[in-house]
């Protein structure tokens, strides 16, 4: 038996003798010589007060009224002057720390009941000083069981609100253990899920045009060398994270690496178009990401579901305080749907991600077929303090490819020219050449 469960028993043991010794000593007149008839009654008074205390934690109740019952009749029974009290207010104190405060309260009337009857003062006004001894008497015998009866009920208050805390940090810690694996099935869904997407397509039309045509079947596996080289890359900065619980050596992707992705779809047969509006401003490193990370759920979502052959309209917009991107497809052409590409769980991971960051995402249908995915997010995180990096990230114009309206009036080749790939430059896997 280890020690953790010896304490509360020894601390039992020590408290019952303790408590009927110093009732024998205190509040009896029995002579502590063995030869004295008294000394022997004491004796048994003190080994039955001992049994019936020791199992005071378990029964408290039951173990104050046996406990009441034998002060109530010591004195009549030895035949000699003997009020245990210290016994009582033990017995008092488990039943105020274990009970209900109902329970509790009765058993406070009837240490009350006691306390007065054993020492009632006379309250005689004709002398001060006798008067005045009685009120404090009086006071006396009120106050010591009102303060144990406190003092026990104050210590399971003090327990109760202990285990309220203990059992809130554990919720606390399974919902942030919840909230972690969230965070790391959403990154691996973005990470892998766009990935091996245009990598299945790659290799299916590459498998088809590879006899025929060996020049656009090098170039699909070209493809798919550097897409897996890409999410190998990525998967490696999340793992970092992981292990480091900070942030990556390398940066995380973010609005700057839009043009890439966008260029990836068209690789893999997408025509794409894509529109900027407003001018770019500096945002949250999480924000950043987020942004990225919409772009690339809902493009992998339109060669999933609309295929290969669709054209999508990708459209950021920026404000002074929020930018939105919406990503808008015309509807596959005769494409099936790609249900073993599909995991279920994309859309509600980006709305859980977007919903952390204070921004929002709708979905729906088009007429024409289509589906259009529309995010708006805080160019910061409102989602609060936590950040280790909470500093905005600049976005630099030059890498950006996506120009603002303006701009894009008079280099409208430059932003065009991506969305114009014509089908037989590019391999488009869903088409059968």
């Amino acid at each position: 038996m280890t020690w953790s469960r010896l304490a509360p028993v020894a601390a039992d043991i020590g408290l019952a003798l303790a408590a009927g010794a110093m009732d024998v000593v205190l509040y009896s007149h029995v002579p502590l010589r063995p030869e004295a008839p008294d000394f022997w009654f004491a004796v048994g008074y003190l080994g039955l007060a001992f049994v019936v205390l020791m199992v005071r934690r378990r029964h408290p109740m039951a173990v104050f009224v046996v406990v009441l019952a034998l002060a109530v009749l010591a004195s009549p029974v030895s035949g000699f002057d003997f009020r245990p009290e210290i016994v009582v207010y033990l017995a008092l104190f488990t039943v105020a720390e274990r009970c209900r405060v109902r329970v509790a309260g009765v058993a406070l009337v009837g240490a009350l009941l006691y306390a007065f009857s054993t020492s009632t003062p006379d309250f005689d006004p004709s002398g001060l000083e006798d008067l005045l001894v009685d009120v404090a008497a009086a006071a006396y015998l009120t106050l010591l069981p009102l303060s144990v009866w406190a003092t026990g009920r104050w210590v399971r208050t003090s327990r109760e609100h202990a285990r309220v805390l203990e059992a809130r940090r554990e919720l606390e810690a399974h919902q942030a253990v919840t909230e972690e694996r969230g965070r790391i099935a959403r990154e691996l869904h973005d990470v892998v899920s766009h990935a091996v997407t245009v990598i299945v397509l790659q290799a299916a039309g590459g498998r088809r045009v590879v006899d025929r045509d060996p020049d656009r079947a090098e170039r699909a596996f070209d493809t798919i060398q550097r897409l897996g080289e890409n999410a190998m890359g990525e998967l490696r900065r999340m793992l970092e994270v992981l292990r480091a619980d900070g942030e990556p050596a390398e940066p995380q992707p973010g609005v700057d690496d839009i043009p890439a992705l966008l260029d990836s779809f068209r690789a893999a047969g997408l025509r794409v178009e894509s529109r900027v509006v407003g001018e770019p401003n500096p945002v949250a490193p999480a924000v950043d990401l987020a942004v990225y990370r919409v772009a690339q759920e809902a493009l992998t979502n339109v060669t999933k579901h609309a295929g290969t052959g669709a054209s999508v309209e990708v459209l950021l917009t920026w404000t002074a305080d929020q930018v939105e991107i919406q990503v808008h497809d015309e509807g596959g052409h005769g494409a099936a749907h790609r249900g073993p590409l599909s995991t279920g769980h994309g859309l509600t991971g980006l709305r859980e991600r977007l919903a952390a960051l204070g921004g929002s995402l709708s979905t729906a249908r088009t007429p024409a077929g289509g589906f259009r995915l529309r995010a708006v997010l805080p160019l910061a995180d409102t989602a609060g303090p936590g950040e280790d990096d909470p500093r905005p990230v600049p976005l630099r114009r030059a890498r950006l490819g996506l120009l603002p309206a303006r701009a894009r009036r008079t280099q409208g080749r430059r932003v065009g020219a991506g969305a114009r790939t014509r089908p037989e430059e590019e391999f488009a896997p869903g088409v059968d050449p």
